[in-house]
């Protein structure tokens, strides 16, 4: 009997086994194999895993909590980005005023090395900006303008008149925009309804009128998904790691949280306690097994 294996033909005895094969012969045997192990491994070999950088994520996809740092101050951008609980930074003019990044016409360059190092030292996945300007045209030009530092900068544009004639404009240039100074649940209908990306309440100013902006917010959530909407709201100016609870039990998923709140956030007193024993008796044992 002959078989073919791979590629050549070998005598068999037709007992168990293949009979004597001749030194070519099995030189031939081996090349082949060595050949075909080749193609098969570049036929099956597995690609290696490009994984997409934060610029290449549809971040409109992810279901999933979103919190962002509320600052500009770079030193606690140093200290709490780098928790990696964080999808991203919001700055407005205030804080840029206390961060002491000035509006420099025509170029910004302040502003834009901000974005700049937001983007390539900490590769947020987007940083919120907010346009500057009276008119619709000014709040369209600045919101461009803004946009153009990078294309992960969300323009933030105040929930007027003419701010939401410039959002229409914005995004259908294809920018992301979130409604800012945002207060009363029909405004959460009117920004769905124009397509922003995001709806951001101000927790504490809605506290401050009267009204209690963990039910406000949960009556807007309702509103939004009674009308199928896709839009967040991203609650900000927060007082407390506790008010996030509660705005995330009414199913807020979104949260601006300032370095205060977000140290709040990241400490447990029992847990560090914990921790602390925990290390204290490992250095115990270390320090026996050396004797």
């Amino acid at each position: 009997k002959r078989i073919e294996f791979f590629g050549v033909f070998s005598k068999c005895t037709g007992r168990r086994g293949c009979g004597p094969r001749s030194e070519l012969e099995s030189m031939m045997l081996r090349r082949s194999y060595l050949n075909t192990r080749k193609r098969l491994s570049s036929m099956f070999r597995i690609q290696k895993r490009r994984f997409a950088k934060p610029a290449e994520r549809d971040t409109k996809e992810r279901k999933d909590i979103r919190l962002y740092l509320e600052s500009a101050d770079r030193a606690e951008w140093a200290n709490l980005l780098p928790l990696g609980i964080f999808h991203g930074i919001n700055t407005n003019p205030l804080l840029l005023q206390q961060a002491g990044i000035s509006h420099t016409a025509p170029t910004y360059p302040e502003l834009r090395e901000l974005v700049r190092a937001a983007v390539d030292d900490y590769e947020v996945n987007e940083i919120f900006v907010q346009a500057w300007g009276t008119t619709k045209e000014e709040l369209v030009r600045t919101g461009l303008h803004a946009r153009m530092f990078d294309r992960h900068v969300v323009v933030a544009l105040p929930f007027t008149f003419e701010g939401t004639q410039a959002a229409a404009e914005l995004i259908e240039r294809g920018a992301s925009v979130c409604m800012a100074n945002s207060y009363a649940q029909k405004q959460a209908l009117l920004a769905s309804a124009l397509q922003a990306d995001y709806f951001s309440p101000c927790i504490s100013s809605i506290n401050e009128s009267g009204e209690d902006a963990i039910e406000q917010c949960m009556q807007m959530q309702k509103a939004l998904s009674g009308v199928n909407s896709e839009i967040r709201i991203m609650a900000a100016s927060l007082k407390s790691a506790d008010e996030v609870v509660e705005l995330a039990k009414a199913g807020i998923k979104t949260f601006s949280v300032s370095p205060q709140v977000a140290y709040e956030l990241a400490y447990q007193p029992l847990t560090t306690k914990e921790a602390d024993e925990c290390e204290r008796i490992t250095q115990g044992l270390m320090v026996e097994s050396k004797q």
